[in-house]
């Protein structure tokens, strides 16, 4: 008997032992600081809050802000590949890799023109140009595609943002009136937080966003011989 309970006794407290060092352990997990959330780069989902008129900010600001996300994206993208496809640096500028395309493709004229906010590559003569050369005049209408929408959004977005962080206090009380229950107002109180969270995240990205662009235009517009 003395022997059957001195095992069970071992066994209880071996259990204890192993449910104590996994609970300390699962304190020591890291969990993501306020500041990691605000670096984090990627799209916005917007949470549900209760409350219809503020849910549909919310969605307006997100769908916004994801459509500006993906234009830089592709911005970036496209930049990339017309770098890749001549052998510039990564950090080159837009100028030394319309060189690149000029010395390569040097049986064509080769122009970078900007009309309004579009820009493009015109090539003459247009009727023997190379494959490359095609992909590279998409690749260039891709990227002012990008850029506009990217400037365009910025306003807009910028006044979204901006409404929605300041009036943090007044959507907190609409949250609350809303809630038929404690529980759904904590947990819908949770969610206002984390959309404005993400409000403060697009804060921090989207004016940088709009200067890459900027940036970006004003080259073009040197080098198409127009000042910005």
């Amino acid at each position: 008997m003395s022997f059957l309970c001195c095992c069970f006794q071992s066994h209880s407290s071996e259990e204890e032992r192993q449910h104590i060092l996994g609970a300390a352990q699962s304190a020591r997990i890291p969990h993501p600081s306020p500041k990691a959330s605000l670096d984090r780069i990627g799209m916005i989902t917007a949470r549900h809050v209760g409350v219809p008129d503020l849910d549909q900010r919310f969605t307006d600001f997100a769908e916004m802000f994801n459509t500006q996300q993906e234009s830089y994206e592709c911005m970036q993208e496209k930049r990339k590949t017309l770098m890749v496809r001549y052998c510039c640096a990564p950090d080159s500028s837009l100028s030394e890799c319309l060189q690149k395309m000029k010395d390569e493709h040097n049986d064509h004229q080769i122009i970078l023109q900007l009309k309004g906010y579009n820009f493009g590559l015109a090539v003459t003569p247009d009727d023997s140009v190379p494959d490359k050369l095609k992909q590279t005049q998409e690749n260039i209408k891709e990227l002012c595609q990008a850029v506009k929408a990217i400037m365009a959004l910025g306003p807009k977005l910028e006044e979204m943002i901006n409404w929605l962080l300041n009036s943090e206090k007044i959507l907190t009380q609409k949250v609350n009136a809303e809630a038929k229950t404690h529980q759904e107002s904590t947990r819908l109180r949770g969610n206002l937080r984390e959309n404005l969270r993400e409000a403060s995240r697009a804060k921090r990205f989207s004016p940088r966003y709009r200067e890459e662009a900027g940036k970006l235009f004003n080259e073009v517009a040197m080098l198409s011989g127009i000042k910005p």
